[in-house]
């Protein structure tokens, strides 16, 4: 799967399945700045409409892990 925007970063909330574009400089910021190290985890925002947490459509991380997601799982 390729990103349609490079500029942005397409995340959803699994659920309440809200979507929201955030900025690819912002996504690549936070992911680097992660101090867990755990690249199991992809970078996750606070949905504005539940207490979910959004997760990213498709992305690749800043140390290479691709993730992706899929409605039961994430990859």
């Amino acid at each position: 799967m390729k990103r349609k925007n490079k500029k942005e970063i397409e995340f959803i909330c699994p659920k309440c399945k809200t979507k929201e574009s955030i900025p690819t400089k912002i996504v690549e910021m936070l992911d680097s700045m992660d101090q867990s190290g755990d690249t199991s985890v992809p970078p996750r925002f606070d949905c504005m409409n539940c207490n979910g947490k959004m997760v990213p459509i498709y992305y690749i991380g800043v140390k290479g892990q691709v993730y992706e997601y899929h409605e039961n799982n994430l990859k």
